[in-house]
């Protein structure tokens, strides 16, 4: 957050704004013209209350994505006192599921299940850390793509690569995963996560499977989207989710199984930290984005 709030700081200087920092930096008071506008945490005040925090519910943004007939993910809630038997039954019907907070960001405490034992141990985990926590079928995502939207427009477009590598028969896993994300896998705390060993050499051809997420605060990284089909497919899903919704700035993820593409879920909090590494121009192309969105707060 110390980079955004960095950079946010620099374009409230050059657009003559006061910027201070509130609530142990957590947020960030903008002024001008006896104007007060206030960013909490990633989030501006440019979306509805009400749209806020229906995308930052999963099961929510579901149940209003389900009502207006686009197709999304499909997400069950479980609650404290949750009834045993049909999620087993649920398990059994899918065989594979995704287990998450309700309400959680960057990936964090979401598991792929595949017992019963499995699901009520991370289920209870989850609720004993007092997490609304929900519930989906496991999807055989081929890419996940992200869709930044501000005032009725995508400002940017994207794919993400999970960590995935390839071996050549010489390099270690270290070595290819610097290859592959040199910006998160350089960080020696990032690489201490992992449970391989790090200088084993990858046959050439085979292939580890680093992690199932596409996060890129887990060491996914991003490439272009230079299909126009998919470009078009992309633009109509998210063009229609933000004007059925009212949305005016957020972060639209939408995953491709294969068959379709699926609505996965939104964030209102517009985080660009790692892209603006990973993407040659990312510094630049953040810094319009969010110069965009303060200029509108003052309208």
């Amino acid at each position: 957050m110390k980079e955004f709030q960095e950079l946010i700081k620099e374009i409230c200087q050059e657009q003559n704004i006061t910027c201070q920092a509130l609530s142990q930096d957590f947020i960030l008071k903008l002024e001008k013209n006896n104007q007060q506008k206030y960013i909490y945490a990633y989030k501006f005040p440019l979306n509805d209350q009400g749209i806020g925090l229906i995308m930052d519910d999963k099961y929510a943004f579901y149940s209003v994505l389900k009502d207006l007939n686009i197709k999304t993910v499909e997400i069950i809630p479980i609650f404290p006192g949750y009834d045993r038997d049909t999620l087993i039954s649920y398990l059994k019907h899918h065989q594979r599921v995704i287990l998450k907070p309700n309400n959680g960001t960057c990936g964090h405490d979401v598991f792929v299940i595949n017992s019963t034992r499995d699901l009520f141990l991370k289920l209870d985990y989850l609720l004993n850390k007092n997490a609304p926590v929900c519930l989906s079928p496991y999807y055989d995502i081929k890419n996940e793509y992200r869709l930044i939207v501000l005032n009725g427009q995508i400002k940017v477009m994207y794919g993400k690569k999970r960590p995935i590598i390839i071996g050549d028969g010489v390099s270690t896993i270290k070595t290819l995963l610097k290859k592959f994300n040199s910006y998160y896998y350089s960080k020696e705390s990032n690489l201490e996560k992992l449970n391989f060993d790090l200088n084993k050499v990858l046959k050439k051809g085979e292939e580890l499977e680093i992690n199932f997420k596409f996060n890129l605060s887990g060491g996914s990284t991003i490439f272009d989207i230079t299909d126009k089909s998919l470009q078009e497919k992309l633009l109509r899903i998210t063009k229609k989710v933000i004007k059925k919704l009212n949305i005016q700035f957020a972060s639209i993820d939408i995953i491709d199984v294969g068959h379709e593409l699926l609505v996965l879920e939104a964030n209102s909090g517009v985080m660009m930290d790692n892209y603006r590494h990973l993407h040659e121009n990312g510094y630049t192309i953040s810094k319009k984005v969010y110069q965009e969105a303060i200029i509108s707060l003052f309208k």
